[in-house]
């Protein structure tokens, strides 16, 4: 009889972990990609800024491709 009673508690805590897992990831909502040309793009800006700016000027490119990504964001 014990045997029984752990096997229903083992079988009831694998349906739920089953069933629980399916529920939340379908109904989280999908995440908004940025359209892969335009990181592409940015990333292509940020190259272009680090080959023709000094070393000592990292940071100003990166906010450059900061700002193109947060545009990508919003088309």
């Amino acid at each position: 009889m014990k045997s029984m009673v752990r096997n229903l508690r083992f079988l009831t805590l694998m349906f739920v972990i089953i069933v629980g897992s399916g529920v939340t990831t379908s109904s989280a909502p999908a995440p908004d990609l940025p359209d892969p040309a335009c990181v592409s793009t940015c990333a292509g800006l940020l190259y272009q800024c680090l080959l023709n700016h000094e070393k000592n000027n990292d940071q100003a490119c990166l906010g450059v491709y900061r700002h193109c990504l947060a545009q990508c964001g919003k088309h």
